[in-house]
């Protein structure tokens, strides 16, 4: 494990690993948070 791993507990390693071995979870991941907070952008809006 490299330096960026010594203050970060075991699960959140895996946690990382899991995107590092699975570069498509990173776009689902990164395209889930803009929807999300594009829905809720929308629905402060019309209020």
């Amino acid at each position: 494990m490299g330096p960026y791993y010594q203050h970060t507990s075991q699960g959140m390693g895996h946690f990382f690993d899991l995107f590092y071995e699975h570069p498509s979870l990173m776009v689902f991941f990164v395209i889930g948070t803009f929807a999300a907070g594009f829905y809720f952008w929308n629905k402060n809006k019309t209020k």
